[in-house]
C-alpha cells in the first residue's frame, strides 16, 4: 500500500510539473538563423529570430566556440511575440571574427521569473561518418554530414580486427583539425601526403581514412572569408571567462576542451646521430637504433604537453612495442635491411588531440654487421 501511495504523489507531481510546462512556464519558443554560413569579410550577416511567448526582457549575446563572449546583441530589450536580431559577424570592436562557429546565448526575464536558452553549453557526442571517395587526380576527399558538425579527419593506414572490432596502424595525416563544417554534401582538399610531405599515404597498404563529427549547437551559424586571423590563434589573446556552466562532456574523448586544449599541434621528428641525404630525401641511421627528439609548434603546443599522454611508434605501419608515456626522445630499433623504412610517431593524448609526423630513415651498418653486433 505505501508502495502505491507513493506512485501515485509521484505521478501527481509529474503531470503538476507537465501543467506548468504547458501553461506558460515557456517564455522562449522557437529559434532559428536565416542562414547556417556567412561572410562578415563581404558584409554578409545573419538574423536570429526569436519567438518570445511571453512579455519581458531579453538580452542575447552572440558566443564562439568555447562560450567566450564576442558580441552583445541585446541588454533587457522588452520583447513579446517574434523579435530579430542582426548578427554582421564582427567583435565588439566591430572587427570580423575569425573562420569558426559561433552560437547564441539567450536571457529572458519577466514577472521575477528567469530562462535561458543556450544549446552550445551542452555535450556533444563524436560519432563517425563514412567516406564517400577520395579522388586522387583533384585531391578531393568528400563526405555527407547529417548536420552542421565539428569535424577530424585522419588518414594513414590501419590493419582490420574484424573479432575484436578495432584498428591497428599509425595516423600519418590529420587533414581536418576539430574545424566546424556545414550540413550536407561536403569535399576537402587533400593531396594525398602525410605530415612531412614524402610519403603518398593513398599508395600504401591498409590506407584508410577516419572521419570523426560532434554536432555544433542548434542555430549555430559558421563564418568564413577572414584571411588575416586564425580562431587558434585569438584564443591565444582572449580575456575574460567562458559563459559556460555546465560539464559539457569532460572525461570523454574531446569531450569539453577548449580550443587550445582540442586542437593538435604540427609535431617535429629531429633524428639524433644520423646524416640527412639530400640525394635520397632520407636519414641516414649509424646504428641499429633511430633515437629521435620530438618537439611541437602552433598555438597549441604549450597545452598538450601539459596534458597526459602516451607515444606510439610504427615503422611501415606496424607498432613497435608498448606505448610510453610522452617523452621529448624517443628510441626505434630499426630493420638492417638496408631498405627505405617508414619512422612514424603518434603523440597521442589521454583527452583526445594527436600529433602525428613520419620521417624516412635507412640503416648504415650493413647486416653482416648488425648481426655480428649482437
Amino acid at each position: 500500500m505505501r508502495y502505491f501511495l507513493t506512485r501515485i504523489a509521484t505521478v501527481i507531481l509529474c503531470c503538476l510539473a507537465l501543467k506548468g510546462q504547458a501553461f506558460g512556464a515557456t517564455a522562449i519558443g522557437h529559434v532559428s538563423v536565416d542562414r547556417a554560413s556567412f561572410n562578415p569579410t563581404a558584409g554578409e550577416a545573419v538574423v536570429l529570430t526569436i519567438a518570445f511567448l511571453r512579455p519581458g526582457r531579453a538580452s542575447v549575446a552572440v558566443v564562439d566556440r568555447d562560450g567566450f563572449l564576442v558580441r552583445r546583441l541585446a541588454t533587457e530589450q522588452p520583447v513579446s511575440g517574434s523579435a530579430s536580431f542582426k548578427w554582421d559577424g564582427r567583435d565588439v570592436h566591430s572587427v570580423p571574427v575569425a573562420d569558426e562557429a559561433y552560437s547564441f546565448r539567450i536571457e529572458w526575464r519577466g514577472h521575477g521569473a528567469q530562462e535561458i536558452w543556450f544549446p552550445a553549453d551542452r555535450p556533444s557526442e563524436l560519432t563517425a561518418i563514412d567516406v564517400r571517395y577520395f579522388d586522387r587526380r583533384s585531391g578531393t576527399l568528400a563526405y555527407t554530414l547529417p548536420r552542421a558538425s565539428r569535424v577530424h579527419i585522419q588518414a594513414g593506414t590501419a590493419i582490420i580486427h574484424s573479432k575484436q572490432g578495432t584498428a591497428d596502424g599509425p595516423v600519418l595525416k590529420t587533414i581536418v583539425n576539430r574545424e566546424p563544417r556545414v550540413a550536407g554534401a561536403i569535399a576537402e582538399h587533400w593531396n594525398g601526403f602525410d605530415e612531412s610531405g614524402a610519403v603518398f599515404v593513398a599508395d600504401l597498404e591498409n590506407f584508410a581514412v577516419a572521419i570523426a563529427a560532434a554536432p555544433l549547437p542548434e542555430d549555430a551559424v559558421i563564418t568564413y572569408g577572414n584571411r588575416h586571423v586564425r580562431f587558434v590563434d585569438e584564443a591565444l589573446t582572449r580575456t575574460g571567462t567562458s559563459l559556460f556552466r555546465h560539464n559539457r562532456g569532460a572525461g570523454r574523448h574531446h569531450g569539453g576542451l577548449t580550443t587550445l586544449n582540442d586542437v593538435s599541434p604540427e609535431l617535429t621528428i629531429e633524428p639524433i646521430d644520423a646524416t640527412w641525404s639530400a640525394a635520397d630525401k632520407i636519414w641516414i641511421v649509424h646504428g641499429r637504433v633511430l633515437r629521435a627528439r620530438l618537439s611541437f609548434k602552433g598555438p597549441t603546443a604549450t597545452t598538450f604537453l601539459r596534458q597526459p599522454a602516451r607515444v606510439f611508434r610504427f615503422i611501415d605501419g606496424q607498432q613497435i612495442g608498448q606505448a610510453v608515456r610522452g617523452s621529448d626522445v624517443v628510441e626505434v630499433p630499426l630493420r638492417p635491411e638496408g631498405t627505405t623504412q617508414r619512422i612514424s610517431i603518434n603523440w597521442q593524448s589521454d583527452w583526445g588531440p594527436l600529433a602525428a609526423n613520419t620521417v624516412l630513415v635507412r640503416c648504415a651498418l650493413p647486416l653482416a654487421k648488425v648481426r655480428g653486433a649482437r
